[in-house]
């Protein structure tokens, strides 16, 4: 399967990817750059009412129940997400239909009709998926590390009960033209794509509208360490996170030092399941996580064990990590492990046009750049031992943040517990 985008930009100003594949389908996205970490505290909500109110009707189908009949006579599905960052309309379609999909997106943007009496029933829904995801134990976790280390609430997307309830007609309407913006837009197809020429000027003639005014990013992100431990009665288990500061941003132009980066995160892992499971079974597994954005944020170990393991398992945990650290670092034949590895994870992305539609989306929205996955694909065979340990350097040396959820588990220090056996 061959992967070869092109970008073009509209007359507007958007940005268009399309990905020609070898398939009968295509998939679409269409993501515009901005999300809650844009919203003031008054707003926070507003983007993601506005992406349900998208999708309740435009005036040739007036409700969701005809959009999504309409889309699936034409054989395909559709739906919208909003995110920290971004707001994104995305389906997917057998590509004969391609234009009735596009069609639909671009009334949705244009004409969505944000009918008065479907906004309040919508509040109700919102409601309901906020008082959901405040009771999800995960997302509550989220919510405990944001809100302590960057001084935001995970929430925030789907905003607060004060903001639901009090959104206008007017507000998300005023919302829409400011925040989505032929400036900020990026429309990416992959899949079957018979004729780039007339595809082009389809979209342009279904896109022109979008008006080409510039749109703020907020990117400022404060981190205070700290450690925090929430109760949660719910859990027989505490959940635990370990946090480093980031080494460097995850920019363009530190890609291949990023890539190098998380090969040591993958031995890392490795190594800490070995140990930490295999060898003394405190745990069911361990993994890599992060918070933050792509500018700053954290990132380091999480697992889940059982209060009267909790000491014992971080206490291996940090010494397995000084161990990997200092000590039994990456070699080669790991690495080649690794990139053996890779091979199935590089076939899937390029046999799915969903993932590289995503992919494609989120490297130009990120990076300005149209992904590049031969050039990826070097940066992953070129590195060796000393990339490895060079791009890890530093990785334990930043103010680390421990954060702990679930089940009490007494007076211990984890902190130091880490800092004791960090040796």
């Amino acid at each position: 399967m061959k992967f070869e985008p092109k970008l073009y930009h509209l007359s507007n100003g958007v940005s268009v990817i399309l990905d020609p594949m070898d398939l009968e389908t295509v998939a679409v996205k269409i993501a515009f750059d901005t999300g809650s970490r844009d919203e003031k505290p008054s707003e926070y909500g507003i983007t993601h009412f506005c992406e349900h109110m998208l999708c309740k009707g435009i005036p040739d189908l007036p409700n969701n129940k005809a959009m999504k009949n309409f889309i699936e006579d034409k054989g395909g599905v559709y739906n919208a997400s909003t995110s920290n960052i971004r707001l994104s309309l995305y389906g997917r379609i057998i590509s004969e239909n391609t234009n009735d999909l596009l069609w639909l997106f671009s009334e949705m943007l244009k004409n969505s009709l944000f009918d008065e009496q479907k906004i309040e029933i919508e509040r109700n829904v919102i409601m309901d998926e906020l008082r959901r995801a405040q009771g999800n134990n995960t997302r509550k976790f989220s919510d405990m590390v944001n809100t302590n280390l960057f001084g935001f609430s995970s929430f925030r997307t789907l905003g607060t009960q004060e903001n639901i309830m009090s959104f206008s007609r007017d507000d998300l309407l005023d919302w829409v033209h400011k925040r989505l913006s032929a400036q900020n837009c990026v429309i990416v197809i992959s899949g079957k794509i018979k004729d780039a020429d007339s595809l082009l000027s389809e979209i342009e003639k279904l896109f022109s509208f979008l008006p080409s005014n510039k749109v703020s990013k907020n990117k400022d992100l404060i981190y205070t360490p700290c450690d925090k431990f929430v109760p949660e009665s719910s859990l027989k288990n505490v959940w635990l996170n370990i946090l480093f500061p980031y080494i460097r941003p995850d920019s363009y132009e530190n890609m291949r030092e990023n890539i190098a980066e998380s090969k040591f995160h993958k031995y890392l892992v490795q190594e800490l399941n070995e140990a930490v499971r295999q060898q003394n079974g405190l745990v069911y597994g361990l993994g890599m996580n992060g918070f933050g954005n792509e500018y700053d944020g954290v990132h380091g170990i999480n697992t889940e064990t059982s209060p009267e393991n909790l000491e014992r398992a971080v206490a291996l945990i940090a010494q397995t990590a000084y161990r990997v650290y200092n000590k039994d670092k990456i070699t080669a034949k790991i690495l080649e492990r690794f990139l053996n590895r890779h091979k199935l994870s590089d076939a899937d992305f390029l046999e799915s046009a969903t993932q590289r539609c995503d992919i494609l989306t989120t490297n130009l929205l990120d990076f300005g750049k149209v992904y590049d996955f031969y050039k990826m694909q070097e940066y992953d065979k070129s590195i060796t031992v000393d990339d490895v340990v060079a791009a890890s350097k530093g990785f334990f040396d930043g103010s680390m943040s421990v954060m702990t959820f679930g089940a009490q588990y007494g007076d211990i220090d984890l902190h130091k517990t880490w800092i004791d056996n960090f040796k």
